[in-house]
């Protein structure tokens, strides 16, 4: 696959962030997560892991949500900008990435729901173990200490309240002692 063959390229520090996919969708007419899109449309863009945990996820709920396929993240903006979907469907950080860069003069409801598990790490030069190492000391004492979550709110506040659960379970079991 893609994946394995860029992993033979570089190797990857301890995950720095956790993530999944969930639902943009208009401030005035949110849509909270996937048992909200009965009898909607909603799009992702073609051929992305989003699209295929979205399908899965509205099949388990047996939901009649219609799904329309979209080139590009900012195609899928538009469409709810437009009208044409309730909802757009992607990772929860570029989500939050596109609603900061947004030229639109309208308010953005993201969905706390995630419906899939995306895990990111740091890519590295593949075999440069010292390197690694020193990456992965600095995260895990960024973790223990603390100093994340200022970073995290820096960044992230204007979409959450608080680091959420999983993340702050990822920052915990990634705060290895010295």
């Amino acid at each position: 696959t893609k994946t394995l063959a860029r992993q033979t390229r570089v190797d990857f520090t301890n995950l720095t962030f956790v993530t999944g996919a969930t639902l943009l969708s208009l401030g005035d007419n949110p849509v909270s997560g996937l048992s909200a899109l009965a009898g909607k449309t909603v799009a992702v863009v073609e051929d992305t892991t989003t699209l295929d945990a979205l399908s899965e996820g509205l099949q388990r709920i047996g939901s009649d949500a219609i799904i329309v396929t979209v080139g590009t993240a900012k195609e899928g903006v538009e469409a709810v900008v437009s009208g044409e979907v309730a909802a757009f469907a992607s990772d929860q950080v570029v989500l939050i990435g596109l609603v900061i860069t947004s030229t639109h003069d309208l308010r953005f409801a993201i969905a706390q729901e995630l419906f899939s598990f995306e895990p990111f790490a740091l890519a590295l030069p593949r075999n440069d173990s010292d390197f690694r190492l020193i990456a992965n000391a600095t995260l895990a004492d960024l973790y223990r200490s603390g100093r994340i979550t200022p970073i995290y709110e820096r960044w992230f506040s204007r979409f959450a309240e608080e680091v959420p659960d999983l993340l702050r379970a990822l920052y915990i079991l990634g705060s290895t002692p010295r």
